[in-house]
């Protein structure tokens, strides 16, 4: 799946490493990518082979490195400086080792190395992979634009994007997009520049809206609570406002709820509207505050728990305690 979505992009006209020395390719990748320790597990190397195709920032690059051996390949640092790599493996097999963990890799799946994390992997004789390098100041003025901050925290994405997850289907037109654009040059036109920034700045958005990471949970939603969790919010947080007005709506809000959910929790769990639970606490703190002696006026008590219209209080306070204010005062 991965190769057909490159089929067009003409990466033999920007082949920049074409040669059957192990040592010679090495350097030439190296400069590109990271410098790296190459080891022959098994078999012989044959050949070695990379495109690098610009596409504004971006860089889609097709490898074939150590083709006719097993190899293992660890970088100098054992890490990326400066740039993601998204790794399209074409075919063959791969396997990454990340902090003693090990991930195989195959056409079945995408793989995206952040920078900083430490890494090093190992490939059959015969693989062959498509990279899309992506850098980091990308993804920093992305999440500037999603969040505001100025200051981009180091993001660190999952590796894996299996190719039936919504993160590879969210994903997948904007690397037609890539494939499309692949060797236009943003120094040519105005026009032609804007187009390519755009495509890294939404390359770069997707990833952070759709691939899990490190700082998901500053810009995904959190999922909505469960019945008993938005109960005791909303109940608290009436009880910490019973002074002021409160319409359903606000309370709604802030539990993250519709005001028909809401009212349809209070109901199944109190038997009443939100309004008529948060009526009986407010008239159970004028109740408690006159049993404790209060000195205020109990006009200036019962305004003080969001009464307003006090003919209505009084009617209401009789007919939860069977007595008037005045007579719970004496």
């Amino acid at each position: 799946m991965t190769a057909s979505l490159f089929a067009q992009v003409p990466f033999e006209q920007y082949r920049i490493v074409d040669t059957a020395d192990p040592d010679e390719a090495r350097q030439r990748i190296g400069q590109v990518l990271n410098s790296y320790r190459l080891q022959v597990i098994r078999g012989r190397i044959l050949h070695s082979r990379l495109d690098l195709v610009p596409c504004g920032r971006l860089s889609l690059l097709k490898s074939r490195h150590g083709y006719g051996a097993d190899i293992s390949i660890d970088p100098d640092c054992q890490c990326l400086d400066g740039y993601y790599l998204l790794v399209l493996p074409t075919q063959g097999q791969a396997v990454f080792y990340f902090d003693g963990g090990r991930i195989e890799v195959s056409p079945d799946k995408a793989f995206l190395i952040s920078p900083g994390r430490r890494f090093h992997f190992s490939v059959s004789h015969d693989y062959e992979q498509v990279l899309l390098r992506l850098d980091r100041t990308a993804i920093a003025e992305a999440w500037h634009r999603l969040t505001g901050h100025d200051q981009a925290p180091d993001i660190c994405f999952d590796a894996v994007i299996p190719l039936y997850t919504t993160s590879w289907q969210a994903l997948q037109p904007m690397l037609q997009w890539v494939a499309r654009c692949s060797g236009l040059s943003q120094d040519q036109n105005i026009t032609q520049a804007a187009l390519l920034a755009q495509i890294e700045m939404l390359v770069a958005t997707t990833l952070l809206l759709h691939q899990p990471h490190n700082m998901a949970a500053y810009l995904w939603p959190a999922p909505p609570p469960s019945a008993p969790q938005a109960m005791r919010r909303a109940q608290a947080y009436m009880l910490e406002h019973l002074g002021e007005r409160l319409p359903v709506a606000m309370v709604a809000s802030h539990c993250g709820l519709s005001v028909r959910r809401l009212q349809a929790l209070f109901h199944d769990e109190c038997g009443q509207s939100p309004l008529q639970w948060l009526r009986m606490q407010r008239l159970q703190a004028v109740r408690q505050a006159l049993q404790a002696g209060n000195a205020d006026k109990i006009s200036a008590v019962a305004t003080g728990f969001g009464f307003t219209h006090l003919g209505e209080f009084s009617r209401a306070y009789r007919q939860a305690f069977g007595e008037t204010p005045q007579q719970t005062r004496n």
